[in-house]
């Protein structure tokens, strides 16, 4: 591990532990930072977020592969948007649309990840005449797949420990919420919501909305690949290599060696 990743990582991994020793405390009643159940979803989304720190480390390990530190920067800037600012400041329920705002922009990104991956292992074994267009599909429906993934992900911890990743609890019922993380409302309050259209779909349209802001994401993350690495294909290699451990063939090499073992 490179001094960057040694100093980049415990912060970040301390960032999170802090907040979830704030979030236990909540749990535990010494402390009313949060309701019970939102200091629950933070719980899980700091324990992730500590995870999800060492991700590029990990997938380095598995896949023989280095990234450049561009993608531990955007790890740690999803992050933050996710635990920090849409969790633990809940603007997640003041600002519903910021959801799926992090949505579209996590899967564009996803996007790019898989791009790079797909062209990167087909680059290197050189076999197969249209490797953009197969890493370009690779691309886009690796990223819906992580995304539905993580759906899964919310939707399991939401049955197991009765959070509410998946907001299904609406935003103008979250100033309701007591400390032990139940609704303050009336029957007749929870009835009027729940007998109209979009108080009975309200749960299903928030999950089928964040997978249409991972669609649109996936789209537009492909064709920014596909637009960015045909002008500038050697902008690859920084992103799936350190530049101190060396580059892949660029377009043009590889093209001369194909051309050379086709003679």
């Amino acid at each position: 591990m490179d001094l960057f990743r040694k100093v980049f990582y415990p912060i970040e991994s301390l960032v999170y532990f802090v907040l979830m020793v704030l979030a236990v405390t909540t749990i535990c009643g010494a402390t009313h930072y949060w309701d019970v159940t939102q200091a629950q979803t933070i719980v899980i989304a700091t324990v992730s977020g500590m995870i999800g720190v060492f991700a590029p480390a990990i997938v380095e390990k598995l896949f023989k592969i280095k990234f450049s530190h561009l993608i531990d920067i955007i790890i740690a800037v999803d992050l933050f948007a996710a635990v920090i600012l849409g969790e633990a400041l809940t603007l997640y329920y003041y600002f519903p649309g910021m959801d799926k705002i992090f949505h579209f922009f996590a899967t564009a990104e996803l996007a790019l990840g898989g791009y790079v991956v797909a062209k990167y292992f087909l680059r290197k074994t050189n076999k197969g005449s249209h490797q953009v267009l197969f890493a370009l599909v690779f691309a886009f429906f690796f990223a819906i797949a992580f995304q539905a993934f993580w759906e899964l992900y919310e939707f399991t911890f939401d049955q197991i420990a009765g959070t509410n990743m998946q907001k299904y609890i609406p935003s103008e019922f979250y100033d309701r919420i007591d400390v032990d993380g139940n609704l303050q409302l009336s029957q007749e309050e929870i009835a009027a919501f729940y007998s109209q259209f979009g108080g009975y779909h309200f749960a299903l349209e928030d999950t089928m909305f964040d997978f249409v802001a991972d669609i649109l994401g996936a789209l537009t993350g492909c064709v920014g690949c596909a637009v960015a690495f045909h002008f500038y294909p050697q902008l690859q290699d920084h992103i799936i290599y350190r530049p101190t451990e060396g580059v892949i063939l660029d377009e043009a090499k590889e093209g001369n060696l194909n051309e050379k073992r086709q003679n």
